[in-house]
């Protein structure tokens, strides 16, 4: 046998060798299909918190996301509401605050959910006037670590600043943050004569059932930044979203 005929025959072995190779690949591929995403939570239990009663607003928006929550389908008594101008139980309080977010639990098939509006402080978080305080973001942290351990969590700080929790430690893998602004810009709408600061109103506007939580962070942004351009705002609020590797296909409180 000549040289030629060998290396044909060689080069014909070659080219069955990876057609049968490509042909168990695909066969592999269409045994093997792409893992469903895991199911949204079942249910939501929710802590909703305002920091300040220096303006109304603060109270008037975890009153209004309460109800958006009621519309949703999360039952009141799934919902502990801390208010700046309440007392006793009800108050926003920092011993409150601890007892409210560790003592969320969800069960296996749940989620959690925190709502914090207040004024804000470079550096510092959230403020908490009834204590003369500040809700950080390691505060929140480990309050999320003892009341909502590995569940998927959703946290909204609305507050100037409060891009600093959107950072570690309170980003996490299962945790989606969504914040007013960046953490060295000041956020708008903390006036008396305001029901809602721009942030709060744009998503308690926005927030609809079945959206991914990028979507709605989308339409939340051009309704801030269409707010503050008619308040004349010289630098944008840029407000902030944090997706956890875990919750990638979270959806707004769907079922």
């Amino acid at each position: 046998m000549n040289a030629t005929r060998i290396i044909r025959r060689c080069r014909g072995s070659v080219l069955r060798l990876m057609a049968f190779s490509l042909a168990l690949a695909a066969c592999g591929a269409a045994d093997d299909p792409v893992a469903p995403p895991p199911p949204q939570p079942a249910g939501w239990k929710a802590a909703l918190i305002a920091g300040d009663f220096r303006e109304p607003a603060f109270d008037n928006a975890v009153e209004a996301m309460a109800a958006k929550l009621a519309g949703f389908g999360v039952p009141r008594a799934d919902m502990t509401v801390l208010e700046a101008s309440a007392v006793d139980r009800s108050s926003a309080t920092v011993s409150n605050i601890h007892a409210a977010i560790t003592g969320l639990r969800p069960g296996p098939a749940e989620g959690c959910f925190v709502y914090v509006t207040s004024h804000g402080a470079k550096g510092r978080g959230l403020v908490i006037a009834r204590t003369q305080t500040f809700l950080s973001p390691e505060d929140l942290d480990q309050m999320l670590f003892q009341g909502c351990g590995d569940r998927p969590t959703v946290v909204i700080a609305s507050g100037c600043y409060s891009g600093i929790f959107a950072e570690a430690p309170s980003a996490a893998h299962n945790r989606v943050i969504l914040t007013a602004a960046r953490d060295d810009r000041p956020s708008f709408g903390c006036n008396a004569s305001l029901r809602y600061t721009v942030f709060d109103r744009c998503a308690l506007e926005n927030i609809e059932t079945g959206l991914s939580w990028t979507v709605l962070m989308d339409r939340v942004r051009a309704c801030v930044a269409k707010n503050e351009a008619e308040l004349g705002v010289a630098a944008s609020s840029d407000p902030q979203l944090s997706i956890g590797a875990d919750e990638a296909s979270l959806r707004v409180f769907a079922h």
